[in-house]
């Protein structure tokens, strides 16, 4: 039995609450191997009503604690949590909920593919989202405003993620709401990696796989409204009553992992986003294929060349200047000259198309040149920067949505960017930070960001 009271001098405040308590619960084995346990709790919750603690709700509480596998090779784990809490006041009705995890992992064929599968349902109550952008001081924000309308007045649509620190001049924060939405979230994720690198002193075809590496994973978080005591476990189901959703596929493909020796990797990349908030629904999707590929020549040169394809849409409910599915294509060698395990200069060419096939038409052929260093001696400074020429040939509107998207922040033609970063420890406690960045184009002012910083560790 726990009690709680919240008192000032001597007399209840605005916080004042009570609560009593009991579990009864039983198990057998060890916690640290295989086991089962199961448990009630009980709990009654009393709050400040008319002057005087009065009982607002109790609770009851199922639960169950098992590890029913456990070895050197596989194991599984489960809880589950049944609760339903019942409303002394007439106005509120009574709630279930049901939380819960199984969590299964599994070693094959000596360790060479490895199985992780979780799945967890969750059901909670959240405010419905309502947000504004709050002005703070520049460079310390995440969202620029960019008046597309000319009206001078800042609609939520007409902010944008901060391309570069000098534009971050908003925050996004959300706003006090007392409406609220019961519930309940399925999330299930696999991952499955094959791992034969163990082979590697083996002849034959097992030699060949040892130089391959695969990762493969899926996740699905899904979020619904809760409508009374039922409860929709499954993950993969839709409906009407949708509030959220993150769906992301991912694959990665390498030969000789890790080793800078003829090293090639291929991923594809397949996401979907979606947020119900008080502006309508937000969704998002994208594709992408990539190919990389390193080499190191003798002792001092890295070869790296990367590629690209695929798309980057978007769809707003009640924003249409929002809709946008951008195909874009990427080609970019690099060429690094190694100073020991620490330094390093890089020279690099970029070449990206953009195309946008929804809403209204606009097309992007960027070339990009560029040189970047690094130079690190350890435990007392490092040096890093990076000078970049981005020649943009752009048709369409650029002063919209989808040319700030495509131009990431830029401007049509010529545009020069740089950065310089400097850090030092000047003692065992004490680091200085010292950074410097700008940009500059053919139709906007030179834009110069600079800023100091000195860390002690206490």
């Amino acid at each position: 039995c726990d009690q709680q009271v919240r008192f000032a001098d001597r007399s209840l405040t605005a916080l004042s609450q009570r609560f009593t308590g009991y579990e009864v619960y039983t198990g057998v084995g060890d916690s640290t191997a295989v086991f089962v346990e199961v448990g009630y709790r009980n709990r009654v919750n009393d709050s400040l009503q008319l002057g005087n603690l009065q009982r607002v709700n109790r609770s009851n509480n199922y639960y169950v604690k098992s590890q029913p596998i456990k070895d050197e090779l596989s194991s599984l784990k489960v809880y589950a949590n049944y609760r339903v809490l019942k409303s002394e006041i007439e106005s509120i009705e009574d709630e279930v909920s049901f939380n819960s995890r199984i969590q299964y992992q599994r070693k094959f064929f000596d360790k060479k593919v490895l199985w992780n599968t979780t799945y967890e349902t969750n059901s909670s109550t959240i405010p419905r989202q309502d947000f504004t952008y709050v002005a703070v001081n520049p460079g310390q924000g995440t969202f620029t405003w960019i008046d597309y309308n000319g009206d001078g007045i800042q609609d939520l649509n007409e902010f944008e993620v901060a391309q570069f620190q000098d534009q971050g001049r908003f925050v996004r924060i959300l706003l006090p709401n007392q409406v609220f939405v019961p519930t309940h979230q399925n999330k299930f994720s696999q991952t499955l990696t094959l791992n034969p690198s163990s082979w590697s002193q083996s002849d034959g075809y097992k030699k060949v796989l040892s130089h391959f590496y695969n990762q493969t994973s899926y996740l699905i978080d899904r979020m619904v409204e809760r409508e009374g005591a039922t409860f929709d476990l499954n993950p993969f189901s839709t409906g009407d009553n949708q509030l959220g959703l993150n769906l992301n596929f991912r694959n990665s493909l390498f030969f000789n992992r890790g080793k800078q020796n003829y090293t090639t990797n291929y991923t594809y990349i397949s996401s979907a986003n979606e947020n119900l908030q008080s502006i309508g629904s937000l969704s998002s999707d994208i594709e992408s294929h990539q190919l990389g590929f390193i080499h190191k020549i003798k002792e001092s040169w890295l070869i790296t060349i990367d590629g690209q394809t695929g798309f980057n849409a978007s769809e707003s409910e009640n924003f249409a200047n929002r809709n946008f599915k951008i195909n874009e294509s990427l080609f970019k060698p690099q060429v690094s000259y190694l100073f020991g395990n620490s330094s390093r200069v890089d020279i690099f060419y970029e070449l990206h198309s953009k195309e946008n096939v929804v809403n209204e038409e606009a097309m992007l052929d960027q070339q990009n040149l560029g040189v970047s260093w690094s130079f690190n001696k350890e435990q007392s400074y490092a040096v890093n920067g990076e000078i970049r020429y981005v020649k943009n040939d752009f048709i369409g509107q650029a002063f919209s949505p989808v040319g700030f998207q495509m131009l990431e922040g830029l401007q049509p033609g010529t545009n020069f960017t740089w950065n310089l970063l400097f850090q030092k420890n000047i003692s065992s406690f004490l680091d200085l930070n010292i950074s410097y960045s700008g940009r500059d184009s053919e139709t906007a002012r030179t834009v110069h960001t600079g800023s100091v910083q000195l860390k002690a560790y206490f």
